[in-house]
């Protein structure tokens, strides 16, 4: 779902991760202005800068922690510890 404020979207939605498989966070977007990620999760997650990337390569999210990232338009990637795992993403822009 997508709400537009004075030329600002908006977008909320949920990702179901599977153990060590990583998945695309958020494609490039030029217009993107910030993502933000919380680990609902009981296993550390970690955002990639690439799909051919391991969990020791990326930046880690704690259980209940938040990431946000509001210096790159770049594709983004997601990893989990753990299988059966939720985060909830939310992505801004013009």
């Amino acid at each position: 779902m997508s709400q537009s404020v004075m030329g600002k979207f908006t977008r909320t939605f949920a990702l179901h991760l599977e153990e060590l498989k990583a998945v695309q966070l958020v494609a490039e977007d030029l217009n993107r202005i910030c993502v933000f990620v919380q680990n609902l999760g009981a296993v550390d997650v970690y955002i990639l800068s690439a799909q051919n990337l391991s969990v020791s390569d990326g930046i880690r999210v704690s259980p209940d922690g938040t990431y946000k990232n509001d210096t790159t338009t770049a594709a983004l990637w997601i990893i989990a510890d753990g299988e059966n795992h939720l985060v909830r993403v939310e992505v801004d822009g013009n």
